[in-house]
């Protein structure tokens, strides 16, 4: 690994060298931090990787990461505090920082080399068990965890893989087999219906011939049948025209029953009519006449009103009989009560 640092010049960036030798030492003691991790670095490079030698790596790597982003922090503040000096800082936190993101790297591949080897057998047993699965058509093989599946597991999915392939090899086997004998049935059958189509053909021919017969003497018994129309026709005609001259009469005749029908009961509605147009003006002569009432009634003073009142108390006493005992006696006890409330009435 190169661990050479590049070269930077205060002057490339305009800064003084003083100022320039203020900033370095702000990173002094994370470099001297780092320097002091270069040794131990290089021994690992040197040894035999191993469990032990993946922790070391981890560790160191740990550490190294702490100095980075330390180195990261004096950037930060150095450049807040001198933004005339960012650049300066910018390239000197690159120049610090670049050696150990190389022993990160290294350090990084050192402790997962475990992982990094288990991640190759995975990705190599993945592929060799798709290629053993291909010949037996397994869908959307490339997205199963093969890999990673349990041996046991694997030959139990193998096993039944080959199953469902042969399997349905020996239908598609079966199902040719069913159609070449459905094809040679349904041949057989054609042939037969040929041989049938012929023998119904001669029989048709040989009834067209008694239906041409059939048809001519049918056509004979029509002619003689239309001649029984015609003249069954003539008759009914005649007597239709008879019937006819009959209806008309009848229907003159309820035609006239009909008008002195219509006559009587217009009559007989101006007579109702009549009879309505006089209820209506009685009705309406006992309206005025209750109006007037009315009209008078209200006209009366309050004693006229008072002397009506007691009148029409005094009316009660005598307008209602009763059957029992009990309500007899308790009608003529109200009547009692009714003189008590007129005698009240005319003090």
């Amino acid at each position: 690994m190169n661990t050479e640092l590049a070269t930077v010049k205060p002057s490339d960036f305009g800064i003084e060298e003083v100022k320039a030798s203020e900033i370095e030492q702000s990173f002094a003691p994370k470099i001297a931090e780092r320097d002091g991790y270069v040794g131990v670095y290089e021994l690992i490079l040197t040894k035999e990787i191993s469990k032990e030698v993946c922790a070391e790596a981890s560790e160191l790597r740990k550490k190294l990461v702490k100095v980075r982003t330390g180195i990261a922090e004096i950037h930060k503040t150095e450049k807040a505090f001198y933004l005339a000096s960012g650049k300066y800082v910018d390239a000197l936190k690159n120049k610090h920082t670049l050696p150990i993101e190389q022993m990160e790297e290294k350090l990084s591949e050192i402790e997962k080399y475990y992982e990094n080897a288990e991640k190759e057998r995975i990705a190599r047993v993945q592929q060799e068990r798709e290629n053993e699965l291909l010949p037996y058509e397994v869908e959307n093989i490339s997205a199963l965890n093969l890999g990673t599946m349990q041996q046991e597991v694997y030959d139990a999915f193998l096993a039944a893989q080959v199953k469902k392939f042969n399997d349905k090899k020996e239908a598609e086997a079966k199902a040719e087999q069913e159609r070449i004998e459905r094809e040679k049935q349904e041949a057989e059958q054609r042939e037969a219906q040929r041989l049938e189509n012929i023998r119904l053909k001669e029989e048709a021919d040989k009834r067209e011939a008694e239906i041409k017969a059939e048809l001519e003497k049918i056509e004979a018994e029509r002619k003689a049948a239309e001649a029984e129309a015609k003249r069954i026709a003539d008759e009914v005609a005649k007597r239709e025209a008879e019937a006819k001259a009959k209806a008309d009469a009848e229907q003159e005749k309820l035609r006239k029953e009909a008008q002195a029908k219509i006559e009587a009961e217009r009559k007989e509605r101006e007579r109702v009519e009549a009879q309505l147009k006089a209820k209506q003006e009685e009705e309406a002569k006992v309206k005025r006449e209750a109006e007037a009432a009315k009209e008078a009634e209200l006209a009366k003073g309050d004693a006229a009103k008072m002397k009506d009142f007691q009148n029409d108390l005094e009316l009660l006493k005598t307008k209602y009989t009763f059957k029992s005992s009990k309500h007899t006696k308790a009608y003529s006890e109200a009547g009692l009560l009714i003189d008590k409330i007129i005698s009240h009435l005319s003090k």
